[in-house]
């Protein structure tokens, strides 16, 4: 299932980190090295759900600034303030910026130096209604697509006031230059739009397909978007799954991987696993071709969260809600050629493990956010696969929130 806002889990979970002393002014930005073909660092939101802070980090998960900038630091120079409901783009955009996506409530894009950590625009993207942005991605040297998962129940009232759609920005004035509408045939669902993943010439975009109230859900997909033609080229429906996130691209391209969470039972307060699964697909066709499910949420007796990773061309790493053998969230990796799965972390609590970032070649260092222990835990992944336990890493040693999304550089 999609991360809808932050608020929305907040209420199943104690607010770590709630009882901090008021923090310290930013750190600032820093200046990172790297190989061209690798990312230069991480950005990571620290939060507990009523404040933000973003720490910027080396691949390996050591500490860079740890408050680069956060929604109660002294003169920010923020002219909207941050809330507690903050993510960033989990693709590391090529104008080096460091973005962030202010959500539900406040609908703001904000982009940041970040070897001076000042602010250089602020844009509201929400135009009358709660647009919820979900993921930035930059298709040009000055346009980006922001995906709204958020739908306007009456529109026509100002420019671009739809919602439902990736939103064309202009990243050179920061201003709204055109929307593209995605589909959804089925009626009482909505697109909502949520991840995005550029996999050759097109953005591949996560679609939620939820009813308003969010009672009713439509079976996965994912549409491919041509930034060069501004609209829809393909669509592909991933039959008897349900909550899909984001496309997680091998290190050769070659293949492509798509969690489904299955859907949510509010009165239950779990998911089914029976319509819960990793799939793998072919990404040399267009549109992607599905290879194989690996069985994932079936062996664990639990469905698996939308947040996954490659950590090498044939192994994975995700994450699993509690289940039949875990009280918590469970932390695995996956092998994409035998569906063979190996327990990596396990929590006492449930919705405490968030991001993952991976970096295959680059150091090849796994990180996953973990709420619960106010940590980052750390994996060095060896030549043949193995998952090697680092020591685990605080990342935000100046105002001590706990690691939740995490984002490239």
């Amino acid at each position: 299932m999609v991360k809808v806002s932050l608020f929305a889990i907040a209420i199943s979970i104690p607010l770590l980190g709630c009882n901090v002393d008021s923090p310290p002014p930013s750190t600032g930005g820093v200046h990172i090295g790297g190989q061209d073909a690798c990312e230069r660092g991480v950005v990571i939101v620290t939060s507990d759900y009523q404040s933000t802070n973003i720490v910027v980090s080396e691949l390996d998960g050591t500490t860079l600034s740890p408050s680069f900038v956060s929604s109660a630091a002294a003169k920010p120079g923020l002219s909207l303030a941050l809330s507690g409901d903050v993510d960033v783009p989990r693709t590391a955009p090529p104008s080096g910026r460091v973005v962030l996506l202010d959500r539900y409530g406040t609908n703001v894009v904000t982009w940041m130096d970040l070897e001076t950590a000042e602010v250089l625009a602020q844009l509201p993207i929400g135009q009358g209604f709660e647009s919820n942005p979900q993921d930035y991605i930059e298709v040009g040297a000055d346009r980006a697509f922001v995906s709204r998962y958020g739908s306007n129940p009456s529109p026509g009232v100002e420019p671009f006031d739809e919602g439902g759609d990736l939103l064309i920005v202009d990243t050179k004035d920061h201003s709204i230059a055109g929307r593209i509408a995605l589909p959804e045939e089925e009626e009482g669902l909505l697109p909502r739009p949520s991840a995005m993943t550029r996999v050759g010439d097109d953005v591949v975009v996560a679609l939620g397909r939820l009813a308003a109230d969010l009672s009713t859900a439509g079976e996965g997909r994912l549409v491919g978007v041509s930034p060069e033609q501004g609209a829809v080229a393909w669509t592909v429906d991933i039959q008897g799954l349900y909550g899909c996130g984001r496309v997680a691209v091998s290190p050769s391209g070659e293949r492509l991987a798509v969690a489904c969470s299955s859907r949510f039972d509010a009165e239950a307060m779990e998911y089914d696993p029976a319509t819960s699964d990793i799939v793998i697909f072919d990404a040399r066709t267009s549109p992607p071709a599905e290879l194989k499910r690996l069985g994932v949420a079936r062996a664990l007796g639990a469905a698996v969260q939308p947040s996954l990773a490659f950590a090498s061309e044939d192994v994975l790493v995700g994450t699993a809600y509690a289940g039949s053998a875990s009280a918590g969230d469970r932390a695995f990796s996956v092998s994409v050629a035998t569906g063979e799965v190996t327990t990596l972390a396990l929590a006492t609590q449930s919705y405490v493990f968030g991001g993952i970032h991976c970096s295959p070649g680059c150091g090849d260092v796994c990180l996953l956010s973990d709420a619960e222990k106010n940590k980052l835990r750390r994996w060095k992944v060896t030549a043949n696969g193995a998952f090697e336990p680092l020591e685990d890493a605080t990342v935000d040693t100046e105002i001590g929130l706990p690691p939740r999304g995490i984002g490239g550089l």
